[in-house]
C-alpha cells in the first residue's frame, strides 16, 4: 500500500504519535493518519495534492552548492490578514514575474535587478531554487526562522506581509523568457469595470474611490485619468481591429440606429450590428457618435457612411436598418440604403400605444389618486410613475391593487377599485408583450407577427360584465394594432424572418395573398440560384476531430424518406412546399439550433434563412425604453458622450472574456 501524502507534512515520533513540520505539534496518530488531516485543516495554506511543496519543520532551506544564493527574509501572513490580499499580492507578483517588495511607505516596488520567478510555499514567498528535497539533511547554518508573532514591531503589523529584500548575486545568469510588464496588472481591471458601468474617467480621482482601493489593497495606486483613458484606448483600438476580422467572415448583416438628446437638448446616435456565427446571435456597438445640435438626415447618413468605412462594411452586406418611429430616421434609412431596407422599432410602436392610453382622463385620475398614497402611505419606489415610461402607471396601479387584498381600498372607492382592475386586464396581454421584448437586448424580428397577431385575438375577446371605459380602451387598442399588423405583414424583412423561422412558419400571418406573394419570391429566389449554376449546400463548420454519427443518420434517413415518399413525384424537390407543410417547432426552441436539423432537408432555405434570422425586432434594448434601470442607462450614455467618452461606450458591451483579465 502506498504512503499517504500526509506524511511529507509530519515526522513519526513513535508508533502512536507524530510531530507537525509547520507548528512542530504533536499529534496522536492512534495507527491512523484522521488526527493527521484533521491538524493539517489548521494550515489552510497548504495543498495536500501539490507534490511541488516541500516544508520542513516551517523553514526554508538553500542548497549547499549555491553557496553565493542570498535569500530574502520573510515574515509569515499574519492570521488576521485577509485571502484577499493575499490574492491581490500573488496576482501582482505573478504577472511581473518578479519578486515583490514594500517600501517605507508599504508600496510595492521590483528592482529591475532582483527580479526574480516565484512561488508559493507554506507561508512566504521564495525563489524556485529555494525549494529543496526531503532527503537533504537540514544544518543549523542552512536555517532562516521565522519571527515569533509576539515579536513583531509595530511597523509589522500591516494588513499585508512586510516583505525585506536582499540583493540577488546571481542576477547576471537569470535568463528572463517574456519582457516584464510596463504598468500594474490592475489596471486592465479598473478600465474593465470604468467601461461595463459606463462610468467616467474622473471617478478614479475621487476620494471615495480612492479610499476605497487603499482599504481593499493599500500597496495599489490606480492610474491617472489620462493613464486610464490611454488604456482603454488601446484596447478599443484593439477590439474594432477584431471585430473588423470577424465581421470580414459574415455573408450578411443588419443595422440598428437609434437617436437619444438629453434635457440639455445634446444629442448622439448609436448604431449596433446585428449577425450570428454558428448557432449564436450576435449583436455589438460599432459607434456612439455626438451628433450637432441642429443636425439634419444628412448627419446621419454621413455619420453611418462613417462608420462602414471605419469597420469595411459594404453597403451590400447590409440586408436592413432598424429605427424608432421617425420620419427625420426614416428618410436617413432611405437616403443611405432605400426605403424598402427599413425595419419599424417594435417595442417603440407598443410603447406609442400605451402612452396614448394611459393619457386617457379616466386612467390619468386614476393615476393622481393613487400617486400620493402609494409614495406616501406605502412607500413604494417613487420611479413606478414616470410619464416617459408609460408602463410604470401600469405597475403602479397594479401594486396598489395588491395592496388593497390586506388593506383599506383608500384612497379608490369601490367602484374605483372594480374598473382600474379591469383596465389592468385588458392591459395584461400589451404590458406582458412588453416585458417579453425586454428578456434579450434585442429580440428577433421573427417574434414581432407572432407577438402582435395573438395581442389583437386575446384583446377581440369580450368580457362579462365589462365597463364602458374598459371596453373602449380594448377597442381601441385592437385598432391600433391591426394598423400596425397590416404595414409589419408588409415588411419584407419582418415577412421572411417569421416564415423562415420553424417556430412560426406562416402561421402568423392574417393574409393568405401576401404569404402566396412571399412563398412566390422564395421561388423565384431558389431558380435564379438553380439557374447560376451553383448547388444549394447546407453549410456546416468542418471538424475532423469529432464525427457526428447522428448528422450522417440525418443524411441517410432524409434521402430514405425521399424515396418512401416518391421520388417521382413533383414535390419530391420540392424543399419550400415540404418547409410550410411541416409542423411547427417548440416555441421555447431556438431557431438557429432548429435549422441545424433541417438543412439537410432544406437546404436552400437554410442559407436564405441566415440572411433573416439575425434582424433585430427593435432599434435599441427594450428595457430603455420600458424600465427605469434602462432609464439610467441612456442617463449615462449622455453624460459620457458630453466628454466625448465614445471608446469607453463601445468598450461597454464588449464580452468578459474578451477582456482577458
Amino acid at each position: 500500500m502506498s504512503r499517504s501524502r500526509i506524511w511529507k507534512f509530519y515526522d513519526k515520533l513513535d508508533r502512536n504519535s507524530a510531530q507537525c513540520q509547520l507548528c512542530e505539534k504533536v499529534i496522536k496518530t492512534s495507527g491512523n493518519t484522521s488526527n493527521l488531516m484533521k491538524h493539517m485543516k489548521t494550515h489552510p495554506q497548504i495543498n495536500l495534492f501539490d507534490d511541488d511543496v516541500v516544508v520542513e519543520r516551517g523553514i526554508y532551506k538553500r542548497r549547499e552548492q549555491d553557496d553565493k544564493l542570498r535569500f530574502r527574509k520573510v515574515v509569515p501572513f499574519k492570521e488576521e490578514s485577509s485571502d484577499f490580499h493575499s490574492e491581490l499580492l500573488f496576482k501582482a507578483a505573478k504577472d511581473a514575474s518578479g519578486i515583490i517588495e514594500l517600501d517605507d511607505q508599504g508600496m510595492i516596488k521590483a528592482a529591475a535587478e532582483d527580479r526574480i520567478s516565484t512561488k508559493s510555499v507554506g507561508y512566504a514567498w521564495v525563489s524556485p531554487e529555494a525549494t529543496v528535497s526531503r532527503t537533504e539533511t537540514v544544518g543549523g547554518d542552512d536555517i532562516i526562522e521565522f519571527e515569533p508573532k509576539e515579536e513583531l514591531d509595530e511597523s509589522e503589523k500591516s494588513p499585508l506581509p512586510q516583505i525585506h529584500a536582499v540583493p540577488f548575486a546571481g542576477h547576471d545568469n537569470l535568463k528572463m523568457e517574456e519582457p516584464l510588464p510596463s504598468e500594474s496588472p490592475f489596471h486592465k481591471d479598473i478600465a474593465f469595470f470604468v467601461c461595463r458601468d459606463r462610468q467616467s474617467l474622473q471617478i478614479v480621482q475621487g476620494e471615495g474611490f480612492q479610499h476605497l482601493v487603499k482599504v481593499l489593497c493599500p500597496t495599489y495606486r490606480p492610474p491617472s485619468a489620462a493613464k486610464l483613458e490611454a488604456i482603454i484606448c488601446r484596447e478599443s483600438e484593439a477590439q474594432r481591429s477584431k471585430l473588423c476580422q470577424q465581421l470580414a467572415d459574415i455573408s450578411t448583416l443588419s443595422l440598428s440606429c437609434s437617436v437619444h438628446t438629453n434635457a440639455e437638448s445634446r444629442s448622439w446616435m448609436e448604431l449596433v450590428a446585428h449577425f450570428h456565427e454558428g448557432r449564436q446571435r450576435i449583436s455589438r456597438t460599432l459607434s456612439v457618435l455626438r451628433l450637432p445640435d441642429l443636425f439634419t438626415s444628412n448627419d446621419l447618413v454621413d455619420r453611418m457612411d462613417q462608420v462602414c468605412q471605419r469597420f469595411d462594411i459594404p453597403k451590400s452586406r447590409i440586408c436592413c436598418v432598424s429605427t424608432r418611429s421617425s420620419q427625420l430616421l426614416e428618410d436617413a434609412v432611405t437616403s443611405f440604403m432605400g426605403a424598402h431596407h427599413h425595419v419599424p422599432c417594435f417595442a417603440d410602436q407598443l410603447n406609442s400605444i400605451l402612452e396614448e392610453v394611459v393619457q386617457r382622463p379616466e386612467i390619468r385620475h386614476l393615476r393622481d389618486k393613487v400617486r400620493s398614497h402609494v409614495q406616501s402611505t406605502l412607500q413604494l419606489n417613487p420611479q413606478l410613475d414616470s410619464i416617459h415610461r408609460p408602463i410604470s402607471v401600469y405597475n403602479m396601479l397594479d401594486l396598489y391593487l395588491k395592496q388593497t387584498l390586506v388593506q383599506e381600498p383608500l384612497p379608490l372607492s369601490t367602484s374605483e377599485v372594480d374598473l382600474c382592475q379591469q383596465l389592468l386586464d385588458v392591459l395584461r396581454p400589451l404590458t406582458s408583450s412588453m416585458r417579453e421584448l425586454s428578456r434579450t437586448p434585442y429580440p428577433a424580428a421573427s417574434t414581432a407577427l407572432p407577438i402582435a397577431q395573438t395581442l389583437i385575438n386575446e384583446l377581440k375577446q369580450e368580457k362579462s360584465a365589462e365597463h364602458m371605459v374598459a371596453r373602449e380602451i380594448r377597442l381601441f387598442l385592437v385598432q391600433q394594432l391591426e394598423e400596425i399588423f397590416e404595414r409589419m405583414e408588409r415588411n419584407l424583412h419582418l415577412a421572411l424572418a417569421s416564415l423562415l423561422d420553424p417556430r412560426f412558419r406562416n402561421i402568423p400571418f392574417r393574409s393568405g395573398a401576401l404569404v402566396a406573394q412571399y412563398m412566390t419570391q422564395l421561388y423565384d429566389m431558389m431558380q435564379a440560384h438553380v439557374d447560376s449554376g451553383e448547388q444549394a449546400v447546407a453549410k456546416h463548420p468542418e471538424n475532423r476531430d469529432h464525427y457526428d454519427i447522428w448528422a450522417a443518420f440525418k443524411s441517410f434517413s432524409h434521402g430514405k424518406q425521399r424515396i418512401v415518399n416518391g421520388s417521382n413525384g413533383p414535390e419530391a424537390d420540392d424543399e419550400i412546399a415540404r418547409y410550410f407543410c411541416a409542423g411547427m417547432s417548440t416555441l421555447r426552441a431556438d431557431p438557429f439550433q432548429l435549422w441545424e436539423e433541417l438543412a439537410e432537408a432544406h437546404p436552400f432555405l437554410h442559407n436564405v434563412a441566415q440572411r433573416y434570422l439575425h434582424v433585430p425586432a427593435t432599434a435599441e434594448p427594450a428595457d430603455r425604453l420600458f424600465t427605469a434601470e434602462g432609464a439610467a442607462v441612456a442617463a449615462q450614455y449622455a453624460r459620457l458622450i458630453e466628454n466625448n467618452m465614445e471608446n469607453i461606450l463601445f468598450m461597454a458591451e464588449i464580452p468578459t472574456k474578451e477582456w482577458q483579465l
